[in-house]
């Protein structure tokens, strides 16, 4: 698997807009904790292994749903991590099972 050492990897510090930093063909994701413990809305940076991201998304499928509101923002309907590959890139970022997919 590529990327074994963690390069490429950066959980960053919340922010809004962006997808954490641009370039490496990474992929930005906000996303809100399970329950754990971490807190509110928080960006991981995952970069494309040669097995993939890592991880399975499961949620709704429909535009225009009604919108959510997690902390004061608004959010269209919520997709959440259904299943995160041990060792993957994902579970690498610091994406969990079960934590809520708010932007990408």
């Amino acid at each position: 698997m590529a990327d074994e050492d963690g390069e490429g990897i950066h959980p960053s510090a919340p922010h809004r807009n962006g997808g954490g930093g641009g370039g490496g063909g990474g992929s930005g994701l906000h996303c809100a904790g399970n329950g754990g413990g971490g807190g509110g809305p928080r960006v991981v940076r995952i970069v494309k292994s040669e097995s993939g991201y890592g991880f399975n998304v499961r949620g709704q499928v429909s535009e225009g749903g009604q919108l959510r509101s997690i902390n004061g923002e608004l959010y269209a309907p919520l997709q959440h991590v259904s299943a995160v590959l041990p060792g993957g890139a994902a579970d690498r970022a610091g994406v969990r099972k079960g934590d809520r997919i708010l932007e990408v």
